[in-house]
């Protein structure tokens, strides 16, 4: 793949380099790709791996080329999978495993990576085949698209500069968490304030090495009865109380 200055797209004159410029990477070359980085809160040094990252394989087929955004794209899950794990490790101090793990998978889903690639207006700048229409594009492409662009912007400028656009794109709109009581605390304030009593925690066993203990803990309270895991009995009785709290707003909602 060739550089910004060669083969590649210049980001300066918002064209696609000469191997790519065939059928829809024609229509499309006119467009601002300069919006698309300013969007994305990145601009490329190397924009060959821009091309790449909008390539569909259906396109890189047709024409004839050897490249798609498939590598970029296995590359960018496992990026924007460890970056949002990282900022959530870091934005909730007190949170268990289960509520991190939940988390993440809300944030790095096909639904949000598919409000984000909409925010960015992804869908206009992709080069796929012919056979594929525009408007009929299944979700799933542009989920992939988003993630090749993340895996991009990785080996263009490094972890950093992806941590920053991982930033930008999926924590800017979430608020930052104020402090306050943990699972535990607030699961017993919402018992109390619906008369079902205390909850129970007790340790069922421990596992593994000791360096690395897993401890399985029950929750019971009224006909609640729910099982976390951690490594600290802390840990676990914080994943069961989570679960727990699921059941007791769950029921409250329903009322």
């Amino acid at each position: 793949m060739g550089s910004a200055g060669t083969t590649g797209f210049s980001p300066s004159s918002g064209t696609f380099s000469p191997f790519l410029r065939a059928g829809e990477a024609a229509r499309i070359a006119g467009r601002d790709l300069g919006a698309l980085q300013e969007a994305l809160g990145y601009r490329f040094k190397d924009g060959g791996l821009l091309e790449e990252a909008l390539c569909h394989s259906s396109f890189a087929h047709e024409h004839g080329l050897d490249l798609s955004n498939q590598r970029l794209e296995f590359l960018g899950d496992s990026v924007l999978g460890f970056l949002v794990a990282r900022v959530l490790y870091e934005r909730y101090p007190g949170a268990a495993e289960g509520e991190l793990s939940r988390r993440r998978s809300d944030l790095v889903c096909g639904a949000s990576l598919r409000r984000r690639a909409e925010a960015l207006g992804l869908t206009q700048f992709l080069l796929c085949g012919r056979s594929m229409k525009r408007r009929d594009l299944p979700p799933s492409l542009c989920e992939d698209a988003l993630e090749a662009l993340i895996g991009a912007v990785c080996l263009d400028g490094g972890v950093p500069e992806a941590e920053r656009v991982v930033r930008r794109l999926f924590f800017e709109d979430e608020p930052v968490p104020a402090s306050g009581p943990d699972a535990k605390s607030r699961l017993q304030i919402l018992l109390q304030a619906r008369g079902m009593g205390e909850a129970r925690y007790r340790v069922e066993s421990v596992s593994g090495p000791s360096h690395a203990p897993r401890f399985r803990v029950r929750l019971r309270v009224g006909n609640i009865d729910r099982v976390g895991f951690g490594g600290s009995r802390k840990e676990a009785e914080t994943s069961a109380a989570e679960l727990a709290l699921q059941d007791v707003e769950g029921v409250e909602g329903s009322v």
